[in-house]
């Protein structure tokens, strides 16, 4: 009876240890040059969190768990959220134009919903129309043309430049990188305050997101920097324009500079999935909601990613088991092919 006892219990031991999470397995789901953060969050409580590498591969000072990223464009789902406030409060309406509050905004009949939908018709990368229309302009000093630039900046080029919209605002959609930038802006502009002030107030109503928005400088203290790992192990730093080849800096807000560590991340993408009806947006795959937010049919699972110099960052969502994993990475396009952390997420998929 005893020897029974014994091989029921180690049965059903392994039957719910089949089911549940061991960090062991997870650790063999990481590709083995991976340099970043891992933060697995399940209702209110974290099942893994884990740091891999240096976080700037000069001095060799570790990643720890209060490290941040650059999220890149995840940064459109906080910008996303404080528009729906915005419209909730009746401070302005989706329908709004632009330049009803900038008015050097040469575009009449871009709304505000434009915007946030991808429906301007705007350029599609706002660095490219920078350097075309900036850098490229000999009449400038050289020092004129190699400076920081900033949101301000971009709305001078429009507004002098008036490039050619590629569509009617509302009759196609096309991923535009300008969109967010014109947003960040406005919210400048509603709420007579600066946007990192305004953004940090929002995560002070949030006590477990503890972010840092700086686009004035890229030096920040416990901050990771991306980088470019070659065949031959030799490195090369990745961080913001200059380093990427291009001769100035970007400082604008809307589509980076906020940093957050992957535990934050994970907090936000808690708060932020649970504003979205799931079953709504498996109806409608192609649809990007709350700032770029996507269902994938094939994996089952909503994610955001971001890239940003040599960072990267992927925010997902398993309807199955409402699970948040956060993924920060400080190796170039280490998150860009789509199959990298496919064998993780199956995983996750399987747990009860």
């Amino acid at each position: 009876m005893a020897k029974v006892t014994g091989l029921l219990f180690l049965f059903f031991s392994n039957l719910l240890w089949s089911n549940t999470l061991c960090n062991d397995s997870i650790s063999s789901l990481i590709p083995h040059n991976f340099t970043g953060q891992i933060a697995i969050k399940e209702k209110n409580t974290f099942i893994f969190k884990e740091n891999y590498g240096p976080k700037e591969r000069v001095f060799g000072t570790m990643i720890n768990d209060s490290t941040v990223f650059n999220i890149g464009q995840i940064s459109q789902t906080i910008i996303y959220y404080i528009f729906e406030n915005l419209f909730n409060t009746g401070r302005l309406q989706p329908k709004d134009k632009v330049n009803k509050y900038i008015n050097t905004f040469p575009y009449e009949n871009i709304q505000i919903e434009h915007l946030l939908k991808h429906q301007s018709g705007l350029p599609h990368l706002y660095a490219k129309l920078y350097h075309r229309k900036v850098y490229n302009n000999w009449n400038l000093k050289l020092s004129e043309r190699s400076v920081r630039f900033n949101n301000t900046d971009i709305l001078k080029i429009l507004a002098k430049e008036k490039p050619k919209l590629n569509f009617v605002p509302g009759d196609s959609f096309a991923y535009s990188d300008l969109n967010y930038l014109v947003l960040s802006s406005l919210i400048e502009k509603i709420t007579s305050t600066s946007f990192s002030n305004y953004v940090n107030t929002i995560f002070e109503t949030m006590p477990l997101i503890r972010g840092i928005v700086s686009a004035s400088t890229d030096t920040i203290l416990n901050k990771a920097y991306g980088y470019r790992l070659f065949s031959d192990s030799i490195f090369q730093l990745c961080d913001n324009l200059k380093t990427r080849g291009l001769p100035f800096d970007d400082g604008t807000f809307g589509n980076q500079h906020i940093y957050l560590s992957a535990s934050n991340l994970a907090d936000w993408g808690q708060f932020i999935f649970s504003k979205i009806d799931i079953n709504l947006i498996k109806k409608t795959p192609d649809k990007e909601i709350m700032g770029g937010i996507k269902y994938d049919p094939i994996r089952n699972i909503v994610s955001k990613n971001g890239f940003f110099g040599g960072t990267s960052s992927k925010l997902i969502f398993i309807p199955e088991n409402n699970l948040v994993l956060a993924i920060n990475s400080a190796i170039l396009n280490s998150l860009s092919k789509e199959t990298t952390f496919n064998s993780l997420i199956d995983y996750l998929k399987s747990l009860n």
